[in-house]
């Protein structure tokens, strides 16, 4: 009679350790599930960012070397400004 008992409960505790470790792995597998979805929409964004950027130099590489497009290349990149500008410096840190 005991050795039947003592054989049910070693079943019923081998049951109860499985169940818990399968809803302790399903809520881990939930987890990282919700981080990499995250990290996804993370790397979705900056992709589009990096399209536009492309799309930003591609449009700038079509335009034709004149006298316009050097100026705003020489403002944008190098931070140069014609003579008749006003420049108004700060150093307050925002």
């Amino acid at each position: 009679m005991k050795n039947i008992n003592q054989g049910n409960i070693f079943v019923k505790l081998a049951m109860f350790i499985f169940v818990a470790f399968a809803i302790v792995s399903i809520v881990n597998l939930k987890n990282e599930e919700k981080y990499l979805r995250s990290y996804l929409d993370q790397l979705n964004s900056q992709i589009s960012y990096y399209e536009n950027e492309i799309l930003e130099l591609k449009n700038d590489l079509a335009q034709p070397l004149d006298d316009d497009y050097i100026i705003k290349v020489a403002k944008t990149k190098l931070n140069m400004r014609l003579p008749e500008e006003i420049v108004f410096y700060s150093n307050i840190k925002k």
